[in-house]
């Protein structure tokens, strides 16, 4: 069916009113508020904001029946003479002219009732309101605003005959949690070196985020103890590190603000050094150290802003920074990831990702920015038709490339060139073994003609140490060194020990374990490292579980975090689980797109609590790499996904829950990813949007819309009805059906049995995405039959059926919060939450801040 593109209804809408709302920092939380310690903190009330009787003081007792919360729960038996009574808390802050809601949890057979007492720095109760009386067995709720005057509040429970209470829990309007995946550090890059003291050391960098700096950790390779940690500023993570032999310096090549570090070995701190001269520079790779001191790296930067492609630099403390080479190296990849120095020949070697795997070999010594770079592709092998060129190590005559997609299951290639000069000082290399199957990330530096590695699949053999001799040819599995790691770097050090004679193989992985192989006496040591410091880790995504508690997925090094209701104390982290794009709640269990292996994967809160990590329900396959949309239908699970590096068609797609199989459909909305899916009676809506991949430039410039039809599980798309949108960013199904769509400022309903477009409207003309729109750049809900989203960090709500009635959401569209991060999910209690400062949780009550 075609749709009739069409104008707004009611005209373009201004702006509502941006809140300043106070936050308030942390939990409000209630003395005993799950009676584990009997009544302590609680005096007994009439439950209706008087004293209670003397005679029932003692009246109030603790019971295990009703307990949701821990072992005990109040017990109100309501016996005469008191039948009707109550206790009150202990109060906490509370702010006039804020509105205050509380809950608790109620059992028994009589009626509960639940109230705040408002009281001001003397102790003198200034406002006591409470709800009405309901029969037990629910969560009962109030909320009221305190008044002039009022800085504590306390919450009352009462019960008129047999009630048990527990989990009683208040929250202000607006409330800032803590850091919700706090864990070990993790590490994206390493290398070896020496310290201020002349010990064997690895540096590797724990990722921070924007309000907690990345953490440079220095640990003794002979003891495997942390000798140094330090701060770099600004910076909240680094994927490579690299230090220069003569002068000691270590630099430190960081992404989310891009610039190089440097850190001299005993300096309290790591100091910004600068960014490299590139237009649109975006993330600093593969930090290599050249002859006289001179440091040679890579790039990425945003295609749609400018960036010309694949670039490489280079710095000498001396001269500081200078393009190297040509500007691009080819304008068909984006990524300069893997950079290495050969020293024989006294080249700069760099390999090229996501567009195409490409390898240069470039001369040093030219004027910078003119040196000559060679193309030398075509010895790449199966790698030039792959994604990536990973990594690059390279020295005494030798480079090894290592490149495929990536994803170190078995589908990567390590590529071993000799490079040499001919007669006429001439680059020539030649390929001399091809190995499938290396893992992450490539090989060590050629000693004693051999280099070492690990094999993906080999886990069953403790993922062992292999060795190819560059003169025979003879590979060698090195049983005495099953690693147990995918290393971040292979490095050959001399440890300069008695125990460890001549040249060592030293690696370090992602969670801090150090491995050490002696290649002379066949010494093996494998070190979890302690002392790592714990760190806060961003946000990726978040939901509401099938508990009531709030889940969050950590960027980048995963991790999980839950939250449970209004009691930040009880929070809760582990180091389980990867980059989950979108999570979602559905029949019991936590559903999580993740990424880089385009899955999905479950939990329950079981499995979190014994550190199971999420299992792998369905692999969507079809060079996917991110779903960025989940919802559950039925007996199905849909998806919508993000097309892998260099691949440009996104995917949709179904997991049936009852057989376990996933279909997708690949290419349905052709150069476009589906970043928004909502169903509703036997049809589920897909939104496009023209950004198919996370660095591909756009082949379409109007987002599509795809309806899949149950009943025959037909698949067709539509073009989307408002011009010159390029994405279709969250999709929500109303409490009677009608389909509701955010796109790029605009709402758009949809009847989804006729499929006409029946209201469209720019809620939000001041509001528009920049020059990439993200797959997670808005989300909605629907609570209490409002809809509320979260766009580009401001957080909104607008009544659907009103603004049907009425023609237009001008009287119901409300912006609650504006610079939040991203998501937007729900707990038990009917509470809002966005990520917020990257790390944390903002939680909005809208019970108080929504207009009637």
């Amino acid at each position: 069916m075609a749709l009739t593109l069409l104008m707004p209804i009611g005209g373009a809408q201004a702006a509502p009113e941006v809140p300043n709302p106070r936050v308030n920092d942390g939990d409000l939380l209630i003395t005993n508020h799950s009676f584990e310690d009997g009544t302590t903190g609680w005096t007994t009330s009439n439950g209706r904001g008087e004293t209670g009787p003397p005679r029932c003081a003692s009246v109030p007792t603790t019971t295990a029946d009703g307990a949701s919360d821990g072992e005990q729960a109040l017990s109100l038996p309501g016996t005469p003479p008191c039948l009707m009574l109550g206790v009150v808390s202990t109060p906490v802050a509370a702010v006039a002219g804020e509105s205050y809601t509380a809950f608790a949890h109620t059992g028994g057979t009589g009626h509960a009732t639940i109230g705040l007492r408002f009281l001001d720095d003397a102790g003198t109760v200034l406002a006591s309101s409470q709800g009405e009386r309901t029969a037990a067995g629910d969560v009962v709720e109030f909320t009221a605003e305190a008044p002039a005057g009022a800085t504590r509040v306390a919450v009352e429970l009462g019960g008129q005959r047999q009630v048990t209470f527990d989990q009683v829990l208040i929250t202000g309007e607006y409330t800032m949690l803590k850091p919700q995946v706090t864990k070990r550090g993790s590490f994206l890059g390493m290398a070896a070196g020496v310290d201020e003291n002349g010990r064997h050391v690895t540096f590797a960098v724990a990722t921070g985020s924007a309000f907690n700096p990345a953490v440079l950790v220095v640990t003794d390779i002979l003891t495997g103890e942390v000798t140094n940690t330090v701060e770099v500023p600004g910076a909240t993570g680094s994927w490579t590190i690299e230090q220069d032999p003569e002068s000691g310096m270590v630099y430190i090549g960081t992404y989310q603000s891009p610039a190089l570090y440097g850190w001299q070995p005993g300096d309290p701190v790591a100091e910004r050094i600068g960014t490299p001269p590139i237009e649109h520079f975006g993330f600093t790779y593969g930090l290599n150290m050249g002859k006289d001191g001179t440091l040679y790296g890579g790039a990425w930067g945003e295609p749609t802003a400018g960036y010309a492609g694949a670039q490489l630099w280079q710095y000498h403390p001396d001269t500081g920074f200078a393009k190297f080479g040509p500007t691009p190296l080819t304008p068909e990849a984006n990524y300069t990831r893997a950079v290495g120095y050969e020293d024989a020949t006294e080249t700069v070697w760099a390999g090229t990702g996501t567009g195409v795997a490409k390898l240069y070999g470039c001369d040093t010594g030219g004027t910078p920015g003119s040196e000559q770079c060679k193309d030398f592709t075509s010895l790449l092998g199966p790698v030039a038709d792959a994604t990536w060129v990973y990594g690059i190590t390279a020295g005494s005559g030798y480079v090894q490339v290592w490149g495929g997609d990536s994803s170190s299951t078995g589908n990567d290639y390590l590529i071993v060139l000799k490079v040499t000069r001919d007669a006429n000082g001439e680059l020539q290399a030649e390929s001399i073994k091809e190995i499938k199957g290396v893992i992450y990330n490539g090989s060590s530096p050629v000693v004693d003609d051999k280099i070492y590695y690990t094999m993906a699949n080999t886990q069953a053999q403790g993922i062992p140490l292999h060795s190819f001799d560059v003169v025979t040819g003879e590979i060698e599995v090195i049983t005495e060194a099953p690693t147990q790691i995918f290393s971040r770097q292979w490095e050959i050090v001399d440890l300069e020990d008695p125990e460890w004679p001549g040249p060592s193989v030293v690696g370090w992985n992602s969670g801090a374990n150090l491995v050490k192989y002696n290649i002379e006496t066949g010494n093996f040591e494998h070190t979890l490292v302690e002392d790592i410091p714990m760190l806060p880790t961003g946000l990726n995504s978040i939901t509401g579980g099938p508990d009531g508690n709030v889940w969050s997925a950590g960027y980048l090094t995963g991790g999980l975090g839950k939250h449970p209701a209004m009691r930040d104390d009880q929070q809760v982290a582990k180091s389980i689980g990867g980059q989950a794009e979108v999570m979602t709640n559905y029949r019991g269990r936590v559903r999580q797109g993740n990424y880089p292996y385009g899955d999905v994967r479950s939990f329950s809160p079981a499995d979190f609590e014994a550190g199971t990590q999420p299992r792998v329900d369905c692999v969507i396959g079809a060079e996917q790499n991110r779903p960025y949309a989940l919802v559950g239908h039925g007996d199905r699970l849909y998806y919508g996904s993000q097309a892998e590096y260099g691949h440009d068609m996104g995917a949709f797609g179904w997991m049936d829950l009852t057989t376990g199989e996933c279909h997708t459909l690949e290419g349905v909305i052709g150069h476009q990813s589906v970043n928004a899916i909502a169903a509703s009676g036997s049809k589920v809506f897909g939104g496009g949007n023209i950004f198919f991949s996370y660095d591909g430039v756009p082949i379409d410039s109007q987002a599509k819309l795809i309806i899949h039809d149950e009943s025959d599980d037909s698949t067709r798309t539509i073009e989307w009805p408002v011009p010159n949108t390029r994405s279709i960013n969250a999709a929500v199904t109303a409490p009677d059906g009608t389909v509701w769509f955010y796109a790029e400022g605009w709402l758009v309903a949809m009847d989804p049995e006729t499929e006409e477009v029946i209201h469209t409207e720019e809620v939000f003309a001041d509001w528009k995405p920049g020059d990439r729109i993200a797959g997670n750049y808005a989300r909605m809900l629907v609570l209490d039959g409002r809809i509320y989203g979260i766009a580009g960090g401001r957080v909104f709500t607008v009544d659907p059926a009103r603004t049907l009635a009425e023609g237009s959401a001008t009287s119901s569209l409300q912006i609650l919060f504006q610079g939040a991060d991203k998501d937007i999910t729900t707990d038990g209690y009917g509470n809002l939450y966005v990520i917020d400062q990257q790390t944390r949780l903002l939680r909005i009550n809208p019970r108080g801040v929504v207009a009637a």
